[in-house]
């Protein structure tokens, strides 16, 4: 039996949309779903960010509970001896502050069929 590129293209592409539509919202201070929720406070007192500096945690604790709240880090976030995975302590790799800035276009970020 031989495959089809495009059958497998359309069978990845029906699988990442259900692995996101899978993934926990709780928390979620962001628009788009499934997305890293924006930082609601001005970031340029607590930077740079290094390995062996971050004052994001000294608000910003671990997951205590099985439902994570607004402002908790996620349990994945963090090795099992309790300290921050290496390729998570800088969090504007992923977080973006936030901006009063108007939308460029009014654009559900959540419609698969925009442009």
């Amino acid at each position: 039996m031989t495959r089809s590129p495009l059958i497998s293209v359309s069978v990845s592409a029906a699988a990442a949309v259900l692995m996101a539509l899978a993934m926990p919202a709780s928390a979620v201070d962001s628009e788009i779903y499934g997305a890293p929720g924006l930082v609601p406070h001005p970031v340029k007192d607590y930077l740079p960010i290094t390995v062996n500096k971050n004052m994001c945690v000294m608000c910003h604790k671990e997951q205590k509970g099985d439902v994570r709240v607004k402002g908790e880090i996620p349990k994945s976030h963090f090795t099992a001896s309790g300290k921050l995975a290496g390729e998570r302590y800088e969090c504007l790799l992923c977080h973006a502050e936030s901006s009063n800035a108007k939308p460029l276009a009014p654009v559900d970020p959540n419609d698969s069929t925009a442009p």
